[in-house]
């Protein structure tokens, strides 16, 4: 469904991201994993066209995403970004709204305030649907913008850190949402995360970054290796099983 064949991506003259090739099918659930300034929101925007590539390309579902309008990109990429802040005040519901206007011509339809009033109340929001999102938590402004982000209906999701401002339960809740709409709906998701653990629970790709560079891909096992953890970021760690699936327990220096 998803094909990213060598693409470089940077700032100026400089690639930030060189030669990237991963490919997924749809339901698939990528885990782009890396320490800082490995390069992976960079990817992310690359994949979704935010930050025109240098070079390479991008296919979903045979479609180079370069060459649709961005309107055609809206309906079937959907990105969450890592910065939750509202541009302008405006209530939840509103927000959440934004992610229909690639198929509104002048204002949401009934369909399109059921929908988004559907998936208020998976996340757990659907009493702060009219509260100004501004006077929101973090943790909470993030789910209504992956609310926004699945209102657009994509079939591929980008997160950038969708867990980086929540509490421990809504960690597990988001990404298991993500995890059920890749398994039971199909939708092919890509999310730049830094707990390696929370992405082996839930995530059933994996790809690893250096430096802007694909350093392993694959499935847990085999990104998640002892060896690989210790030569990227530089930290030993204790590999355990947890319900069928690696975990990783750091080992502190001496």
């Amino acid at each position: 469904m998803l094909s990213v064949e060598n693409l470089s991506c940077g700032y100026g003259r400089a690639p930030v991201v060189r030669e990237v090739s991963f490919t997924l099918e749809g339901g698939q659930f990528l885990a782009l994993l890396g320490p800082n300034g490995a390069g992976k929101s960079t990817l992310l925007r690359a994949v979704g066209m935010l930050r025109p590539p240098q070079s390479g390309s991008c296919l979903l579902d045979g479609e180079d995403l370069a060459r649709l309008s961005p309107g055609e990109r809206a309906r079937r990429v959907a990105y969450l970004p890592q910065d939750t802040q509202a541009p302008f005040p405006m209530t939840v519901m509103d927000a959440v709204l934004l992610g229909r206007a690639p198929y509104a011509r002048f204002a949401p339809r009934r369909a399109d305030r059921e929908l988004a009033a559907g998936l208020l109340e998976r996340l757990g929001l659907g009493e702060l649907a009219f509260r100004d999102i501004s006077r929101l938590s973090g943790g909470e402004r993030q789910r209504v913008l992956l609310a926004r982000a699945l209102a657009q209906g994509p079939r591929l999701l980008l997160l950038d850190e969708p867990t980086s401002s929540l509490d421990l339960k809504n960690q597990l809740g988001t990404m298991s949402l993500v995890a059920s709409l890749c398994r039971e709906e199909g939708l092919t998701a890509v999310a730049a995360i830094h707990d390696l653990n929370l992405a082996a629970m839930f995530c059933t790709r994996f790809l690893l970054l250096r430096e802007g560079g694909v350093f392993a891909q694959g499935g847990a096992e085999e990104v998640l290796a002892r060896e690989n953890i210790r030569a990227v970021y530089g930290v030993d760690t204790q590999p355990l099983t947890l319900r069928g699936r690696p975990y990783l327990l750091p080992i502190p220096p001496d």
